[in-house]
């Protein structure tokens, strides 16, 4: 499998890189943008095995991993499910919900004690209300993340 660079997402690497001590959605923001998200989400804990999100389920969650891994995997009802990645600190996933707020296409499980970041879609209108700068370079940069996951993966396949 290939993988790309953050500070150059044509660029593909052939050894997957260390993650970067800043989350990469989160790259570009100075320690105060982050301390000012900071009040917006909420930090979660799962145990090894623990299922995070279940296909099907609903989640308007954002969720940012902070530290551990999760295994995502998908398959239709009564089917086998296959593995379609495993995502590690730095890395993002509930994109698709959050934004639109329908149900998980995928299951969410993780692979040893995680710890993540939860943006709620409410909580995002209010960062949007009272810091419009913050949340518009949140969804830049989300935009961007997004972007580079859907070329690695079609890239993959």
């Amino acid at each position: 499998m290939k993988f790309f660079s953050y500070t150059d997402p044509d660029q593909q690497v052939t050894e997957k890189v260390a993650p970067a001590s800043v989350r990469p959605v989160l790259r570009e923001f100075s320690d105060d943008e982050l301390d000012s998200l900071d009040s917006f989400v909420a930090g979660l804990r799962f145990a090894t095995g623990s299922r995070i999100i279940t296909a099907g389920e609903r989640s308007d969650a954002l969720l940012i991993i902070v530290s551990g891994s999760i295994r995502l995997t998908a398959g239709a009802s009564g089917q086998a499910e296959r593995e379609v990645d495993v995502l590690v600190e730095g890395e993002v996933f509930g994109i698709s919900s959050f934004l639109d707020g329908e149900a998980s296409a995928i299951t969410a499980t993780a692979l040893q004690s995680t710890e993540l970041l939860a943006l709620r879609r409410d909580s995002f209108a209010q960062l949007a209300a009272w810091k419009p700068a913050l949340a518009i370079a949140l969804l830049q940069d989300l935009a961007a993340y997004t972007s580079r996951r859907l070329r690695q993966l079609q890239t993959a396949f």
